[in-house]
C-alpha cells in the first residue's frame, strides 16, 4: 500500500524553508538603500515651492514608508510585515500625485501635505497588499507539486452498461 503524499515541500524549489540570509551572511553591508530627498521633482513644469519642498523631503518620504508598512500590516490583520519599499517607485508615485492633486496654495502647507500623503498611502497600500498576497500564493505554488486527479471510481449502483443491439 502506498503512503499518502505530503503536501508540504514537494515542489521544484523549497521556498518555505529557512531564509538563506540567516544561513549565509554573504550579502553586502553597505547602506546603499538609503532614501534621499527628491531633487527638482517639478523641474521643467513648475518652480519649487514650499509645498513641493516639504512634500518631497526625506522626512516625508520616511513618513510615507512607515505609513505603507503600517497600512499593509493593518489591512492584512497582522499577517504581512513588509520592509521599506523602493524609493524610486515611491518618488514616481509621489510626483504623479503631486502633479495631479496639489492645490499649490501658500497657506496651510501642512494640511496640503497631509492630503497628498493620504492619496499616496491609499494607492500604495492597496498595491503593496495585493502584491504581498500574490507573492505568498507564488511561494505556496512553487513549493508544492500539483496534486493529480484521482482515478475514476465505478459506481456499484444501477449500472448503465451499454448493450450491443443486434441491428448494429
Amino acid at each position: 500500500m502506498s503512503k499518502p503524499v505530503k503536501l508540504g515541500n514537494n515542489g521544484r524549489v523549497d521556498m518555505n524553508g529557512p531564509s538563506t540570509k540567516n544561513l549565509f551572511a554573504m550579502y553586502d553591508k553597505i547602506p546603499a538603500q538609503q532614501c534621499a530627498s527628491f531633487r527638482d521633482p517639478t523641474e521643467g513644469l513648475w518652480s519649487d515651492t514650499q509645498l513641493s519642498e516639504m512634500f518631497f523631503s526625506k522626512q516625508n518620504i520616511q513618513i510615507l514608508q512607515n505609513g505603507i508598512r503600517a497600512g499593509v500590516y493593518e489591512r492584512s490583520n497582522g499577517q504581512y510585515v513588509i520592509g521599506p519599499q523602493d524609493c524610486d517607485s515611491l518618488k514616481i508615485i509621489m510626483r504623479s500625485v503631486f502633479l495631479q492633486h496639489a492645490a499649490n496654495q501658500n497657506r496651510n502647507i501642512a494640511g496640503q501635505v497631509v492630503e497628498l500623503n493620504k492619496i499616496v498611502l491609499d494607492y500604495c497600500i492597496y498595491q503593496v497588499y495585493g502584491e504581498a498576497q500574490g507573492y505568498m500564493k507564488y511561494l505556496r505554488d512553487v513549493s508544492s507539486l500539483a496534486v493529480p486527479i484521482a482515478h475514476p471510481v465505478m459506481e456499484q449502483g444501477q449500472s448503465k452498461e451499454l448493450i450491443l443491439k443486434p441491428w448494429f
